[in-house]
């Protein structure tokens, strides 16, 4: 099985997933506001692009200069990779604002090319573009294009807030999904924890940990624990 790595020397988080991401993977981040989706794909980009894997990100909430912004307090440093091509980063943040552009995005996504030249392609957040597409684009349509374009060895991931999608769409979505994990917050020793919950891993390349607690630390970046949870 081939990998795409995504080692750092500062973590190691690629250990607890099971030592990178198989090509072919559609990965599925599912969590509500503010428990950590954004942050485990930022985590996944920077380690992608360390180890020479090309990326497009696709963003619902930071325009380009934020994105470099928030990257850079994580000490995600990713200015060279924009400027040499090897990141693609596509705000749709404006055009989510404009009602006159929001109709047929997905159509789009589906459409263009360029969004899947790249190795690994990050949708953050999916449900906000499912949710304000007025476009004919059903939801498992999407799904199996997304499998077809995996199946060219790229990866796709996927982040969706629950409470913006019904529980039919939902269950499209994670079936489709080789790899479920599932974003919450919890109380631990008084400290709130992130927790990234490993529900499925279809393709799973080596023993993993099925619940990896972690926290967000500035010019750290993401911090895996050592903590229990159940």
């Amino acid at each position: 099985m081939e990998l795409a790595k995504i080692e750092l020397a500062r973590d190691d988080f690629d250990k607890r997933i099971g030592g990178g991401i198989p090509y072919g993977s559609l990965i599925v981040i599912e969590g509500e506001e503010s428990t950590g989706k954004s942050v485990l794909c930022q985590r996944l980009t920077y380690g992608f692009l360390q180890n020479r894997h090309s990326v497009t990100y696709v963003s619902t909430q930071m325009t380009t200069l934020e994105f470099i912004k928030q990257m850079n307090s994580l000490d995600y440093v990713i200015n060279k990779k924009l400027l040499s091509g090897a990141l693609l980063y596509i705000p749709v943040y404006p055009l989510i604002a404009d009602n006159k552009k929001k109709d047929g995005f997905l159509k789009k996504v589906m459409e263009t090319r360029a969004f899947y030249e790249k190795d690994v392609i990050i949708f953050d957040s999916l449900s906000s573009l499912i949710a304000n597409d007025a476009s004919e684009v059903s939801v498992n349509d999407l799904m199996a294009f997304f499998k077809r374009i995996t199946a060219l060895k790229k990866i796709i991931i996927c982040t969706i807030n629950p409470k913006e999608l019904s529980e039919e769409v939902l269950t499209i979505i994670r079936s489709s999904a080789t790899m479920l994990i599932k974003t919450e917050l919890f109380v631990f020793a008084g400290n709130i924890k992130n927790v990234a919950k490993i529900l499925k891993y279809n393709m799973a390349p080596g023993t993993y940990q099925k619940n990896i607690v972690f926290r967000v630390e500035p010019k750290i970046g993401l911090a895996v624990e050592i903590a229990s949870v159940a």
